[in-house]
């Protein structure tokens, strides 16, 4: 008989406590649901001090020059309520239908996707950040009428691997590519007119990397994203979700990122990812306590030796 691990044993009881926490969560009022993640955002804001020290690092970073600390702390707070509402949202977007993403969002921009759209040899490169409720975005992608590709970090519970990049269901029309050993393919697939979902905010390498404005301050960015579309000779076009009210959510499509590049190849990385982050940045601004900022933006803790 083949023996079964304690970590495997593990890995799948966390995935059935995930499934019972769907089910609980899809039998409860909606408004208890939306009480239930607020309270899960408060308790991590307890627990892990080391991520409110982040956030609180980031949020000085960012507006400290234009706000007091007192609002600092009451934006922290409420990103980790955000956090915990982004929890909930995940099992219930789950089971919403087109109807019911259409009651939901208010969406805005229509005219500059249906030009993305028109038909052409371009690829398109689908914009977005860990800003707002991204997870609505990428569950209304089946909706729309497009097939697109998605770079995502697996997790190490297969199980719950799964679970998670199947909450588009089979149907979605999303293919999921891993972090690394992609590149090459993706941009392959931009230059044959496919589309590509990128969360471009993400920090980049700080020996190696380049840097951007982000609030008056250099940050790292990952210029792999500006590298997609030069190298995919792809357009892009802006998708920014956020929450409005519990359950309601605005949805804006462009205007379209105008990429000009030249022979200087460094410097475009520069360029475009500044023209990325100039966005990143007028969004949080919408509702900076909707922002992620659990990860230093700007620059890493120092660890002990």
């Amino acid at each position: 008989m083949r023996k079964i691990s304690l970590g495997l044993f593990l890995d799948y009881f966390v995935y059935l406590l995930a499934l019972v926490i769907e089910r609980i969560l899809m039998v409860i009022p909606e408004n208890w649901a939306y009480g239930f993640g607020r309270l899960l955002g408060r308790v991590v804001w307890i627990s892990l001090k080391d991520r409110r020290e982040a956030v609180i690092e980031n949020l000085t970073i960012a507006f400290g020059g234009e706000k007091s600390s007192d609002w600092i702390q009451r934006t922290a707070f409420k990103s980790f309520e955000h956090l915990g509402l982004l929890v909930v949202e995940f099992f219930l977007i789950r089971h919403w239908d087109q109807a019911e993403m259409s009651r939901r969002i208010d969406y805005e921009g229509s005219e500059d996707l249906n030009l993305a759209l028109l038909p052409g040899v371009e690829g398109i490169c689908l914009l977005t950040s860990h800003f707002g409720c991204f997870e609505v975005s990428a569950a209304s992608v089946k909706f729309c009428g497009f097939k697109t590709n998605l770079i995502a970090t697996r997790l190490k519970n297969p199980f719950l691997s799964k679970f998670v990049f199947s909450r588009a269901g089979s149907d979605s029309g999303v293919t999921t590519f891993p972090h690394k050993g992609s590149v090459k393919e993706l941009i392959g697939r931009l230059k044959a007119g496919e589309m590509l979902a990128m969360l471009g905010d993400q920090r980049g390498d700080a020996e190696r990397g380049i840097f951007v404005d982000y609030f008056g301050t250099p940050a790292p960015a990952n210029e792999i994203f500006a590298k997609f579309a030069l190298d995919g000779e792809a357009r892009v076009l802006p998708i920014c979700t956020y929450r409005t009210a519990p359950g309601r959510y605005k949805t804006t499509y462009g205007p379209e990122i105008i990429i000009t590049p030249t022979d200087d190849t460094t410097a475009d990385l520069i360029k475009v990812s500044s023209q990325f982050h100039q966005l990143f940045e007028q969004w949080l601004r919408i509702a900076p306590e909707q922002g992620f900022w659990f990860q230093r933006k700007w620059r890493r803790k120092r660890r002990r030796r």
